[in-house]
């Protein structure tokens, strides 16, 4: 029996807990994928999954990236 192939899903308003370059360029903000590659490293972090050609980032590490630059210390304290 051959199992099915389904193609994944990410609900709308809601975004993935790792991702690919795509998706991190765009969570980001970024026009294009080369925009973000090109401030890993300085603005945004490494991927926390290096293995060979693939290549995630954590949500949560882009996330302390884009708002360490806003907000000093934790986003939480305050609420």
């Amino acid at each position: 029996e051959m199992s099915r192939v389904l193609p994944s899903t990410i609900p709308p308003g809601s975004w993935p807990r790792r991702m690919g370059a795509d998706l991190a360029a765009g969570y980001c903000g970024e026009a294009t994928v080369d925009a973000f590659l090109k401030r890993v490293g300085r603005e945004y972090p490494q991927p926390r999954v290096a293995d060979g050609r693939r290549r995630l980032w954590l949500r949560d590490d882009l996330d302390a990236a884009i708002c360490s630059s806003m907000v000093p210390g934790d986003i939480a304290e305050d609420l």
